[in-house]
C-alpha cells in the first residue's frame, strides 16, 4: 500500500500529522509517527525541487498548527511569526539528515535523525527567542510516567526517543529490514519500555515531603496593547487583588502570588501601591508576590516585573527575562535568585521565561524547592502552557505555582502531579489554594544539564566525517 502512495501523498500526510500532533489539538500517539511521512518522502525522492516541496509542505503544516492556538486577544500575525522559523529549522534538519544518510549509509541514518532532532530543539531553546516551543516532548504532557525521564536528560531524552522510533519505522516501511534494522527496532522498543518503567517506579517511590500552603490570586483586569484602562478600573483591580490576597492568608496561605501584569501602576504611584501591598503581607504574616506592569510609554513599552514581599519588607524585584517577541516588556538581565524562607527555598520567573529550560536549571542549581511563575495566557494555549511550565519542575526537582490570567492556574509538585488547578473562565473569587512541597528533590538533569544535546552534536560531527569519507570513496569509484 505504501509503495502505491504517490510522493505528494507523503507530503500531505506529513502536513496533516504535523497539525494534529502538536500544541492545541495534540493527539499524543500520532506524535511518535508524525516525522515518518517526511522521512519516507526524502528517501524516495531527490533533487532540489523535491526538497523545496518538502519545505513548502512543512510551512503549510506549521502555519495551520500555530494558527490553531491563535485566539483573542492574540493577533493572527502571531502564527507566521512563530511558524515560519519553526518550519525553516525543521526542513533544514530533515534535508541535512537525508544528505548525510545518503553518503554515510543507512546505519548512520538511524542515529543521525534523533541526534539532529535533539540538537535542533536545543539550539532553538538556547539560541533563539522561540524557546522550547515545538519540542516533541511536549506532545506527551498526558503521559506522566514518560515525563519523569526529563528528570534524567531534560526534554531531549523524550525527543531523542520519539525521533528514534520514527526513523526506525520509516526505514522499515521503505524496505530496510536487514539485521541492522532489526537490532535498531529492538533497541528502540526496549528504550521506550525502559523509559515508561523508570517513570512508573519514580512515581511510585515519590518522596513524602513537608507541605506549605500556597495561593494563586488572579486579576479580573485584562491588559493588552490597547492602552491603559481608566484609573477607576485600575483602582478596582488593585482593591480586588489585595482583598483576595488577605482572604487567602486568612485561609492559611504562607505564600500568595498574583498573575503576570495583574494590574498596571503608573511610575508616580508605585511607592504608595507597594506600601498598600506590604500592609497586607504584614497583617497576614505571609509572603506576597505582586506581579504588575509599570507603563513607560503607554502599553507599548513597560516594566513587567514582580516584587517579592515578606511580612518584614521586600526581598526581591525581578523583571521578565524573556519577553514574547513583539511584547513591549523591558527585559531583565538574569534569572531570579533563590531565596531562603522559613517554609523552604524559593524563586520565581514570569510566564514565557519558563519556556526556556535554562531558567529552570538556574533555579535547580540554586536549590529551589518551589518556584512561582506569574503568567498571562489565552484560551488557545490553555492549559498547554501551564503544563509546559510544570515540566521545568520535573527537570529541576521543585514544585511550580503558576497563577494565570485568561487560562488555567496550577500548582504542581516535583513529579508534575497537579495539586490544584483553577480555570480563569469559571465563576468564583479567582483564588486557588494548594498544598505543595517546598523542598527540592534531587534530579540528574539538575546536576548535569544538557549532556544529551552535546553528545548528539558529537554524533552529528562523526556522521559528517563518515559522509565525507563516503563521498570520497564514491568519487574514487
Amino acid at each position: 500500500m505504501t509503495r502505491r502512495l504517490p510522493d505528494a501523498g507523503w507530503l500531505v500526510l506529513g502536513a496533516a500529522l504535523l497539525v494534529v500532533s502538536g500544541m492545541r489539538y495534540s493527539v499524543a500517539p500520532l506524535a511518535w509517527v508524525a516525522p515518518v511521512p517526511w522521512l519516507i518522502y526524502l528517501r524516495r525522492t531527490g533533487g532540489w525541487r523535491s526538497r523545496l516541496a518538502l519545505a513548502a509542505a512543512m510551512q503549510v503544516g506549521a502555519l495551520i498548527q500555530v494558527a490553531c492556538i491563535v485566539t483573542d486577544p492574540v493577533p493572527l500575525v502571531f502564527a507566521p511569526m512563530f511558524s515560519v522559523p519553526m518550519a525553516l529549522g525543521a526542513s533544514a534538519l530533515y534535508i541535512t539528515w537525508d544528505a548525510l544518510r545518503r553518503r554515510a549509509g543507512e546505519g548512520w541514518g538511524l542515529v543521525l535523525f534523533p541526534s539532529l532532532a535533539v540538537l535542533g530543539e536545543w539550539l532553538a531553546a538556547s539560541g533563539s527567542e522561540l524557546g522550547s516551543w515545538g519540542a516533541a516532548a511536549y506532545t506527551q504532557l498526558d503521559n506522566l510516567s514518560l515525563l519523569q525521564t526529563t528528570s534524567l536528560l531534560g526534554l531531549s531524552g523524550i525527543s531523542w526517543l520519539m525521533a528514534a522510533v520514527a526513523v526506525v519505522i520509516a526505514a522499515g516501511i521503505d524496505g530496510e529490514r536487514d539485521r541492522r534494522w532489526r537490532r535498531a527496532a529492538a533497541a528502540a522498543a526496549l528504550l521506550v519500555a525502559a523509559a515508561h518503567l523508570y517513570g512508573a517506579v519514580r512515581l511510585s517511590r515519590a518522596e513524602r515531603l513537608p507541605l506549605v500552603t500556597v495561593a494563586a490570586v488572579v486579576s479580573d483586569l485584562g491588559l493588552d496593547g490597547g492602552g491603559l484602562p481608566p484609573a477607576q478600573e485600575l483602582a478596582e483591580a488593585e482593591r480586588a487583588l489585595l482583598e483576595r490576597s488577605a482572604l487567602a492568608m486568612e485561609r492559611g496561605a504562607e505564600l500568595v502570588a498574583w498573575n503576570e501584569g495583574a494590574v498596571a501602576v503608573r511610575p508616580e504611584d508605585e511607592a504608595a501601591f507597594v506600601e498598600r501591598a506590604q500592609a497586607v503581607a504584614r497583617a497576614g504574616g505571609a509572603d506576597l508576590v505582586i506581579a504588575y506592569v509599570v507603563p513607560l510609554d503607554g502599553m507599548r513599552r513597560f516594566e513587567n516585573k514582580y516584587l517579592w514581599l515578606t511580612p518584614d519588607g521586600p526581598v526581591q524585584t525581578y523583571h521578565k527575562l524573556h519577553p514574547v517577541p513583539g511584547e513591549g516588556s523591558v527585559a531583565g538581565d538574569a534569572p531570579a535568585a533563590v531565596l531562603e524562607r522559613p517554609y523552604g527555598r524559593v524563586s520565581g520567573a514570569i510566564c514565557y521565561d519558563y519556556d526556556f529550560p535554562s531558567v529552570g536549571r538556574a533555579h535547580a542549581e540554586g536549590g529551589a524547592g518551589l518556584v512561582v511563575v506569574p503568567s498571562s495566557d489565552w484560551r488557545g494555549i490553555d492549559p498547554y502552557h501551564t503544563r509546559m511550565a510544570a515540566v521545568r519542575g520535573i527537570e529541576g526537582g521543585f514544585s511550580v505555582l503558576r497563577p494565570v490570567r485568561w487560562a488555567t492556574s496550577g500548582a504542581y509538585d516535583a513529579y508534575g502531579r497537579a495539586r490544584a488547578t483553577m480555570s480563569w473562565f469559571e465563576d468564583g473569587e479567582r483564588t486557588m489554594l494548594a498544598r505543595v512541597p517546598a523542598t527540592r528533590v534531587s534530579t540528574l538533569y539538575g546536576r548535569i544539564g544538557d549532556v544529551l544535546p552535546l553528545l548528539s552534536a558529537a554524533l552529528v560531527l562523526a556522521g559528517v566525517a563518515a559522509a565525507a569519507r563516503g563521498r570520497i570513496r564514491g568519487s574514487a569509484e
